[in-house]
């Protein structure tokens, strides 16, 4: 990616699914555009690294551990390290998931 990307536009929302791109990966790093339509999720699973989800547009519902957490449009969050986390559109959304992998 060596132009500007609208990353609204990059990331339509379909209805009833949950579409993903990859934008970036090196170094250990990878970034991930998600748009979910509302009611849409990831399960909860856990990784050996830590991620940041950075909301775009709408409204995640973001659960860590036993921990639910509504994060909307402009707010970012930390998924720790080994520790459960999986996410749902509360209303339709788009969001960056950054993952940081040891290199």
């Amino acid at each position: 990616m060596d132009t500007p990307l609208r990353l609204l536009d990059a990331a339509p929302i379909v209805p009833g699914a949950n579409v993903s791109r990859p934008l970036h990966e090196a170094n250990g790093c990878k970034i991930v555009l998600f748009a979910m339509d509302a009611g849409q999720a990831i399960s909860a699973h856990t990784v050996r690294f830590p991620a940041v989800v950075q909301v775009l547009d709408g409204r995640l519902r973001v659960t860590i551990g036993e921990t639910v957490h509504a994060v909307e449009a402009g707010c970012a969050i930390l998924l720790p390290a080994g520790m459960p986390h999986g996410v749902a559109a509360e209303q339709p959304a788009r969001w960056l998931l950054t993952m940081m992998r040891p290199a």
